[in-house]
């Protein structure tokens, strides 16, 4: 049985701040062996469930984050950018059983999630068929794509609203509560990692029960930008329509390419690979 698990840290257990989420920044050695153990503690619990074949992608940030050495000999982990679906390179490797999100975190249009964003803060916000979209839903409908439902993701109280109200009756574990921003009331990252061990053995005891999402049967995807100029100058192709002072909108044919063309505008740069501070030789 393959089973697949995405993960961010933004709704990691511990983490309510930026300093905690990136390479040279204080706490970040702590934030990447708190998201590890998370990971960590999922992975135990699909193997007890009777999992043989488990592929992780580290999605967050430089996506370096997972420790390696912590892991299981046993697991695959995708890692690195660019890569055409983001934070589920590798599901389009299937078949998998499931997906589960680890440390997931709750959109840029999001009123009170900790450190919420869409993919990249180039963006302020992605709608799918003019409805406002979180990586969390878009990774759901790719996977839907590939018919493979998520049954469980852990993340802050917000978020995991948020995913109640997309993807029903999923399994979820809430490992801190929004103060601000930038701020949280979080569980111990050992109770957060007792709860995903648990809650993840409850997704899995019930997966046949969990469907994947509805494919839409259109794909008019619209990114809008923080900067007027990246929609200015998406405007010169000829089949990208401007849809206001700071929109873009596109037509497209099915959910791989709509994470491809995201991919595209949250990481093409003219230098080519990106190198978030580290420098490539």
């Amino acid at each position: 049985m393959r089973i697949y698990l995405s993960a961010d840290i933004e709704g990691v257990a511990g983490i309510a701040h930026l300093p905690s989420t990136g390479p040279g920044r204080f706490e970040y050695d702590l934030g990447r062996k708190w998201m590890t153990e998370e990971v960590v503690a999922a992975i135990e619990a699909v193997k007890e469930m009777g999992a043989t074949e488990i592929v992780v992608s580290d999605g967050h940030g430089s996506a370096h984050n997972l420790l390696l050495d912590s892991l299981p000999a046993d697991v695959r982990v995708v890692r690195s950018w660019p890569r055409p679906f983001i934070q589920m390179q590798g599901v389009e490797s299937g078949p998998y059983e499931a997906v589960i999100l680890i440390g997931h975190h709750a959109s840029n249009m999001s009123q009170d999630g900790i450190l919420a964003h869409t993919y990249t803060l180039a963006f302020r916000d992605i709608k799918l068929n003019g409805v406002s979209q979180s990586e969390t839903s878009l990774n759901a409908l790719l996977a839907a794509h590939f018919n493979i439902p998520v049954i469980f993701s852990s993340g802050d109280e917000a978020y995991i609203r948020h995913c109640r109200d997309v993807l029903g009756n999923i399994e979820t574990v809430v490992t801190k509560f929004p103060c601000g921003y930038t701020a949280a009331s979080t569980l111990m990252p050992k109770a957060a990692q007792k709860e995903i061990h648990a809650g993840v053995k409850r997704a899995m005891a019930r997966r046949h029960e969990i469907k994947t999402l509805s494919l839409p049967k259109t794909y008019s995807l619209s990114l809008e930008f923080n900067d007027r100029s990246q929609p200015e100058m998406w405007e010169y192709l000829p089949w990208v329509q401007r849809g206001g002072a700071y929109t873009i909108n596109v037509e497209l044919s099915d959910m791989t390419e709509v994470m491809k063309f995201i991919a595209f505008a949250a990481f093409y740069q003219p230098t080519g690979v990106p190198t978030y501070g580290f420098k490539v030789s």
